[in-house]
């Protein structure tokens, strides 16, 4: 008897670990991060997430010392990197790549300028914050 109670507690213990890591942590909707230094806003990113992967990421503000990273055709030319950053993270789990975001090689690294670490900051930000809008409910 003491077997059979042991097993069925040890089965509840495995389907309950299990049916808690299937869950999304973060609830689906539209979510936006910033990253601030001194006074100014240097990276704005929004991304939606579905079941905790990223399913669509853009920068509305990549800035710095002035100089619009988006906009300005001298800093868009050297922008490539952070572009390449939101389609690496695209369709990820946002708990798999935040880990993995701190000053890789494909960005250009001038002095303090906008670096991985930054937008990752923003992404995280935007988590804290919680979402800007939620999902629909499919019917």
């Amino acid at each position: 008897m003491k077997k059979l109670l042991f097993a069925l507690m040890l089965l509840g213990a495995v389907s309950a670990t299990a049916a808690t890591k299937s869950k999304a942590q973060y609830p689906d909707g539209m979510y936006r991060g910033v990253y601030v230094s001194g006074q100014e806003t240097q990276v704005e990113v929004q991304y939606e997430l579905k079941d905790d992967v990223i399913t669509k990421a853009e920068y509305r503000t990549l800035h710095y010392k002035g100089h619009d990273w988006l906009k300005e055709d001298e800093y868009i030319a050297k922008n490539g990197g952070y572009m390449k950053l939101l389609e690496r993270i695209t369709n990820k789990k946002i708990q798999d790549v935040l880990p993995t975001m701190y000053n890789s090689e494909e960005i250009e690294a001038g002095g303090a300028t906008v670096r991985e670490s930054k937008v990752r900051s923003a992404l995280q930000y935007g988590l804290n914050v919680g979402p800007l809008k939620l999902a629909k409910k499919a019917k």
